[in-house]
């Protein structure tokens, strides 16, 4: 692991620290009101959408803090979270979009990051 990749890392994990925070404010927040006017099949789309973001965050945050990353010469572990497809358009133009945008982002940038590192 390189000095530079150790500040990627850093910078990676402050990153999906607040997109947690974004999205433990907005789904569990307002969201929450603009979720209730949306039809059931949409509804459960959210909810799927909102944990799907926070696993992902979760397992980023996860290989983020693995200690290997530490040790020079060593070889984290393939990161094995998924960045997920496109965010659907119910989002659009919600706070949600762009955190649902974000948690993809950081998990992508992981997974090139862990296969460079390998």
């Amino acid at each position: 692991m390189t000095e530079a990749n150790r500040h990627e890392i850093e910078r990676l994990y402050r990153e999906a620290v607040t997109v947690a925070d974004q999205a433990r404010g907005w789904f569990d927040g307002p969201g929450v009101r603009w979720r209730a006017g949306l039809s059931p099949d949409n509804q459960a789309l959210v909810a799927t959408e909102s944990l799907g973001a926070t696993s992902r965050l979760m397992a980023s945050m996860s290989w983020l803090l693995d200690p290997a990353h530490a040790i020079d010469g060593a070889s984290p572990r393939p990161f094995g979270g998924d960045s997920g497809g496109a965010v659907p358009g119910l989002f659009a133009g919600t706070p949600g979009e762009a955190i649902l945008t974000a948690s993809r982002h950081i998990a992508a940038r992981i997974a090139a990051l862990s296969q460079e590192s390998a």
